[in-house]
């Protein structure tokens, strides 16, 4: 009888330890990997184009800009799924359009203006 009531008593415990587990865990963000600052450079331009690009996520928002010497450009449109990026924004009246996937600490992907096709890779600051 004794044993009986301890197995239970165990079992009990080991019932309610799962599913009080389960019950606390937090989906992880799916845009966790993504998140911070990338230090980018635009090939085949011109002039040389880098600086920060800058991926934060605000009460739920995914967003993004791009920093330069000569100031920042807000990422409106911004869409990562699955290590793809897709982004779109405006900037002194053009229309630009990022696309490019991400590996690990790296990012290699093409800016689209005009009709044009750049080349884009970014490398993850690590702080």
């Amino acid at each position: 009888m004794k044993n009986t009531i301890v197995r239970s008593t165990v079992l009990l415990l080991t019932v309610m330890l799962a599913f009080s587990c389960a019950s606390t865990r937090v989906p992880k963000d799916p845009h966790a990997a993504y998140l911070g600052n990338w230090e980018y450079a635009v090939e085949n331009l011109p002039v040389d184009v880098d600086g920060t690009m800058v991926i934060m996520k605000e009460e739920g928002i995914l967003s993004a800009k791009l920093v330069t010497p000569m100031g920042e450009a807000p990422i409106t449109d911004i869409a990562i799924e699955d290590g793809v990026l897709k982004a779109s924004f405006d900037a002194q009246g053009n229309f630009i359009e990022l696309q490019g996937t991400f590996d690990g600490d790296a990012y290699d992907g093409v800016l689209l203006v005009q009709g044009g096709e750049f080349p884009m890779k970014a490398t993850r600051v690590v702080e």
